[in-house]
């Protein structure tokens, strides 16, 4: 029985040693990118690819190669690759023409024809004004102009544009570098019927049958941003199976994975991607587009797994683009399309639970339902952190194991589950894997959210044994077990080269600032000699030392590629240069401080290209007149200088992304 790995033939294998090297892919350009829609065989046509060579006819390729594209040596009974993968080789002599039926153009033109001189009868009683003649047009149909099925309105991207969180006047200062004068190519319609389309298939009839409306990217450009996505964004975003996921793109249109999380992949990809960055908000538009089409489809396009995904990724665009009222929405969005399916009680049942999905087929399966359902999970805590927002997912409903580890998801091996509350345990931290602890870690970020949010009007900050104060210990303890029996293969430098153990150790050093942060304010509104001194003066070692930590990790990755860390590495970067600044502002001869905070800004500055989120932190540290006065012109807010910007706007802007640890706002709310 051939393996996964096996149908997997080294023509469709996404390495290195397969991808066209960037320096050769060049600049692209819109005809390059729509293809020739005159009808004759373009870069991206598989009709100019097959008969170019002149070596394999069509008629001499087996059904297995002619579906894959694949070179066939038509050799009998079975071909070369089919005997060797274990395939049924089959030779299918004749082929079912592409396109419309015969007499379908005719037809339309007929109709069309007719439409046309209704139209002109109905003008021409109108504007004779005849009544009373027994000849009136009034009860004629209301007849729409026709428009391709494959067209769309110039305005329909720009609107999204308009309408999302960025900037007011974003739609004029987004610029696509495409090297075509004709610019208007990029949004219009790939209108021509008769065009050939750059998509796996070779027409856009044959696209159609995937719900695309245009011609898909080349397929150079779509291998190497479906590459980059497995080798940069997947490490922290483990939730699709490589290698089964690559293998269902071989199989029918109904049976590969939606166009729209494709098209999520690559805009993630695009994002941090110099040569194709410009492509990433067109492809994000395109994101959006296919995901609500399947919406308003049958509900056997939206209610699955991969559009859970789509969302998933949608939102996690959104956020590092600071779109955070649309991040919290479509995070919200994958989250519901989770319960919806089930994917929290995967592994216990309630009473009247029902699953939406059919049965796992196989280990692998499950483990790809419950690594759904907690990125989304991670996603929410970070989001109602994030915007101060509530939080959607009850722990106490949670009857779904944790992520297991990495090398067993892709072998398909089965490990011992443990569910969230029993990895806050001693015993059980010890063998949790990467992806468990980052959810465990943002599950305490979400308690932490709620401690702060969430107070008693009837605590009173001088009692010990109040709401706030046994709430601050109990995350406290979860915080020390963790970084006391943490394994070792997932602490640094051991744990290194996984994204996940990196953002694992970052963020549980953050909350312990963020939770301290909380208990310095609650305790410097208490008077005098209660003995809460001590309290502050713990509190600000705990953050120092915290902060050294998250400092020490950064200098250790600095050589790292940045574009392959969690998206939200910058949090912790922030509040451990926060932290220095303030030691910095409150001791101007602290030179350790000082130099930390130069170094902690310098990394937060190089990782603006490859994250935008950055953006928003270098401003509120501007904001607070806590930052540099020498890196103070790399404060930026979508392509534009501080002093251009007035201090109100920034605020309004950034109202969105309240920080939960912020004092002003931690001493408000306790």
């Amino acid at each position: 029985m051939p393996s996964i790995e096996d149908d997997i033939d080294i023509d469709t294998n996404f390495n290195s040693s397969t991808f066209t090297p960037l320096s050769q892919v060049g600049s692209l350009t819109v005809p390059d990118f729509l293809g020739d829609l005159s009808g004759s065989p373009g870069v991206g046509s598989g009709e100019g690819k097959n008969t170019a060579s002149g070596q394999i006819p069509h008629r001499n390729a087996c059904a297995i190669c002619r579906k894959r594209k694949l070179k066939c040596d038509g050799a009998a009974p079975a071909c070369g690759r089919c005997k060797r993968l274990g395939h049924e080789c089959v030779y299918v002599e004749s082929r079912r023409k592409s396109g419309p039926k015969r007499g379908y153009v005719k037809g339309l033109e007929s109709r069309l024809a007719q439409v046309e001189g209704l139209l002109k009868e109905k003008e021409g009683s109108t504007s004779g004004s005849v009544s009373g003649t027994g000849s009136s047009t009034s009860n004629l149909p209301n007849y729409e102009p026709l428009q391709s099925s494959y067209s769309q309105p110039l305005q329909y991207e720009d609107a999204y544009l308009r309408n999302s969180v960025f900037l007011p006047d974003l739609a004029g200062n987004v610029h696509f570098e495409i090297s075509s004068p004709d610019q208007n190519l990029l949004f219009s319609s790939e209108n021509s019927g008769s065009g050939n389309g750059n998509g796996n298939d070779g027409s856009l009839w044959a696209l159609s049958e995937l719900g695309v409306q245009e011609p898909l990217p080349p397929q150079e450009i779509v291998d190497e941003l479906t590459r980059i996505y497995f080798e940069k964004i997947h490490p922290s975003n483990d939730m699709i199976h490589q290698y089964r996921f690559l293998a269902s793109l071989s199989l029918s249109s109904s049976a590969r994975p939606s166009i729209a999380l494709r098209y999520a992949m690559w805009t993630l990809a695009a994002g941090i991607t110099p040569s194709h960055k410009h492509l990433s908000p067109l492809f994000y538009l395109r994101t959006r587009k296919y995901a609500e089409a399947d919406e308003a489809g049958s509900r056997a396009k939206y209610v699955n797994i991969r559009h859970a995904q789509t969302w998933i990724l949608i939102g996690t665009y959104e956020y590092k683009m600071l779109m955070f009222p649309k991040s919290w929405l479509s995070i919200g969005k994958a989250v519901r399309l989770c319960q919806m399916l089930g994917l929290h009680r995967l592994d216990g049942r309630g009473l009247g639970h029902r699953q939406a999905l059919d049965a796992p087929g196989d280990v692998t399966e499950k483990e790809e339902r419950r690594r759904t359902f907690w990125m989304a999970f991670g996603m929410d805590r970070y989001a109602a952190a994030s915007t101060g927002w509530p939080v959607i997912v009850d722990e106490r409903d949670i009857l779904t194991f944790l992520p297991s580890s990495e090398s067993a998801f892709e072998t398909g091996e089965e490990e011992p589950g443990i569910f969230l509350q029993d990895a806050m345990q001693p015993l059980q931290a010890s063998s949790i894997s990467s992806f468990a602890g980052v959810v465990v870690v943002s599950s305490l970020i979400g308690r932490i959210f709620e401690h702060l949010s969430r107070p008693n009007p009837l605590d009173r900050d001088s009692d010990p044994n109040s709401d706030f104060w046994r709430s601050h210990r109990k995350i406290e303890n979860i915080l020390l077990n963790m970084v006391l029996h943490l394994p070792s293969h997932l602490r640094l430098p051991a744990g290194s080269s996984s994204s996940n153990t990196i953002f694992l150790n970052m963020t549980m050093q953050s909350a312990t600032i963020c939770l301290h942060q909380a208990a310095i304010a609650k305790a410097e509104k208490v008077p005098a000699g209660c003995g809460y001194e001590s309290v502050v003066e713990e509190s600000k070692a705990r953050c120092a030392a915290a902060a050294h930590e998250i400092a020490s990790i950064m200098k250790r990755i600095a050589h790292f590629d940045l574009s392959t860390l969690h998206p939200y590495i910058p949090f912790p970067l922030y509040l451990s240069a926060r932290i220095f600044a303030q030691m910095a502002k409150a001791n101007p001869q602290d030179d350790n401080a000082n130099s930390l905070v130069r170094f902690l800004l310098s990394a937060l500055v190089a990782m603006k290209d490859v994250n935008p989120l950055v953006d928003s932190y270098l401003a509120q540290l501007d904001m607070e007149d806590l930052g540099l006065s020498a890196l103070q012109e790399n404060v930026r807010m979508f392509g534009l200088e501080r002093s251009v910007v007035s201090p109100v706007f920034f605020c309004h802007t950034l109202s969105f992304h309240r920080q939960i640890f912020h004092l002003h706002m931690v001493a408000s709310r306790a």
